[in-house]
């Protein structure tokens, strides 16, 4: 009778962790909702100030979808711009994690290894974070 009680028990802890995590993902779901909707405004008022801005005083009477438009293609040019830079920072800081994530053995790992295990161990860490980012959105907006 024991090991039924005990698969009972398993069972009870397996559907309240289902639940749990359920919850968790409607939260993260209405979290990543909620911060779609607050900064998608905010965006667009802000490609539309940029594409003002471009334009000078041609702007003067053109829709702000039009500004917005120019805004957007102005903040895509600035990112090409600046990609080659963040991506030798990014692939320096997926060194570095590497690096303190194989400890004393780093000394004979391969950059490239270094950096790959530095990557994964950051993806982990960025979405969880972000993850619980989302949860606690959601939980504000519930």
């Amino acid at each position: 009778m024991g090991e039924l009680k005990q698969l009972r028990e398993q069972q009870e802890t397996l559907v309240a962790r289902a639940k749990d995590l359920n919850r968790k993902i409607y939260l993260a779901g209405l979290g990543a909702y909620s911060k779609a909707e607050g900064s998608s405004g905010e965006l667009y008022e802000k490609y539309a100030a940029t594409g003002a801005t471009a334009l000078g005083e041609s702007a003067e009477g053109k829709p702000k979808a039009l500004l917005a438009g120019r805004g957007l293609l102005q903040a895509a040019r600035e990112l090409l711009e600046t990609a080659p830079d963040k991506r030798k920072e990014l692939y320096e800081r997926f060194v570095e994690t590497g690096k303190a994530e194989r400890g004393e053995k780093a000394e004979s790992t391969s950059e490239f290894v270094l950096a790959g295990l530095g990557a994964v161990k950051t993806a982990r860490a960025e979405s969880e974070k972000f993850f619980n980012e989302l949860v606690t959105a959601g939980e504000e907006r519930a």
